[in-house]
């Protein structure tokens, strides 16, 4: 922080004014911040490293011959150090001696390498793809899991060699899983466009880092990293719970910018609520009559502002379908959220999902279909009335249109031909009366 004066320099004083005054040095002032390099973000360490050890892996599980030796040997020659000297096939004179003894003698001469090349890479990739979040943009790259299990796999085989190289894997996963959730979980900002989906990524790279975990035997880590990801599941509800109980409570353009931001990602939405529904088959927490669990309070909560928020649009487009004063752009945004609500409802597919999204999605269901009729009827009605208001008929049609639509994407054959017939009408009476 720099060091403001807090007199002023005296010198311009007359010399006989005031007695000299020994100046006051200030302390050095620290240098500046150096800036942040940007993150790397090229491909990530130790790629022919963990193929290899992914390949040698399967190798070693099948049965071990001479000719597979061979086979060994040669993908392990490119990852001799200088001076480990070139390995031959130990199993020459070897022929029908039983496989504990061939597998033996072969991983003799390679044991080095595995210890000291091939596991350091892998173990720097494992890293680098699950903490750093380095990848190639391409398939040829074997999943984190095949490493996990191949690294798992070797160190076996050589007897428990190199199993610093897992153990520095499993802290790594899990100090970033604990500054992951606490990075993401201190975010207050409002909900903008990509917010909930930045959060069911992150929420997906935890999935990998279980299963990671888990093929490794991660133990009390992988315990940690289940807690943070249950801790950012229901952060993450929460999230979108306040986001549009915001449009509910107040109804102005900024909560409603953030109503829409949150459902226009219902996909990121249903990744979120999945790993919620697991979190509470996963846990059996203690409930009763006054203890609800965390993980159910987060998904009851979101549901009941769901509903909230269903009852509120529809009151709003209602009024606009009978006539009401309402910009057309305004009209289309709410069904867009109507349209999101039914969809997030439609495509929860858990066999734990509350009975509250059936219910849910079957309200959205009834009312569209009533808000089709309204519509309908009050376009007949202007289309008839004496003297006849085109401009109101067209706000209608158009309004219509847009409710067709909503009405499709809910799989509402029925109720959709019903109200482009008379769409269908109402247009061609305005063309003729246009002439």
């Amino acid at each position: 922080m720099a060091v403001w004066p807090t007199k002023y320099d005296d010198g311009h004083r007359s010399r006989g004014s005031t007695p000299p005054v020994k100046p006051r040095i200030a302390p050095p002032q620290p240098s500046p911040p150096k800036p942040q390099p940007p993150p790397d973000t090229g491909p990530p360490r130790g790629i022919d490293e963990a193929r290899a050890a992914v390949r040698l892996a399967k190798l070693l599980r099948g049965t071990i011959t001479p000719l597979r030796a061979d086979d060994v040997l040669a993908l392990v020659e490119p990852h001799r150090p200088r001076l480990v000297p070139k390995p031959v096939n130990p199993l020459a004179g070897l022929a029908g001696q039983p496989q504990g003894r061939m597998l033996d003698a072969l991983l003799r001469p390679i044991g080095q390498i595995i210890t000291d090349v091939l596991l350091p890479g892998a173990r720097d990739h494992l890293i680098d793809r699950l903490v750093a979040g380095r990848t190639l943009h391409e398939d040829s790259l074997p999943s984190a899991m095949d490493i996990a299990e191949a690294m798992r796999s070797l160190i076996a085989r050589v007897h428990g060699g190199g199993r610093g190289t897992l153990l520095a894997v499993v802290a790594a996963v899990q100090a970033d899983a604990r500054a992951t959730a606490d990075r993401l979980t201190r975010e207050t900002a409002p909900i903008d466009a990509g917010g909930i989906d930045r959060l069911a990524r992150a929420l997906l790279r935890f999935e990998v880092r279980r299963m990671v975990l888990d093929t490794v035997g991660g133990g009390a880590a992988l315990q940690d990293v289940v807690y943070q990801s249950r801790r950012l599941a229901r952060y993450c509800l929460r999230r979108a719970t306040e986001a549009i109980d915001g449009f509910v409570a107040d109804r102005g353009l900024k909560s409603l910018h953030a109503s829409l931001a949150t459902l226009a990602q219902a996909d990121g939405l249903i990744v979120i609520a999945l790993r919620n529904l697991d979190d509470q088959e996963e846990t059996q927490e203690e409930s009763g009559p006054f203890v609800e669990p965390a993980d159910r309070k987060a998904m009851n909560d979101w549901l009941s502002a769901a509903w909230r928020l269903s009852d509120t649009l529809f009151d709003l487009v209602e009024k606009a379908a009978a006539g009401g004063e309402l910009a057309d752009l305004l009209f289309e945004a709410l069904l867009r959220q109507l349209r999101s609500l039914h969809h997030f409802c439609a495509d929860l597919a858990h066999a734990g999902r509350p009975a509250a999204v059936d219910t849910l999605k079957q309200r959205l269901v009834e009312r569209s279909d009533a808000l089709a009729g309204i519509i309908g009827e009050r376009l007949v009605a202007v289309l008839l009335a004496r003297p006849a208001d085109p401009a109101l008929a067209r706000r209608l049609l158009t309004r219509g249109r847009f409710l067709a639509q909503l009405l499709y994407d809910m799989g509402r054959d029925e109720a959709v031909e019903g109200l482009a017939l008379r769409l269908v009408i109402a247009a061609e009476a305005l063309e003729q009366g246009g002439r």
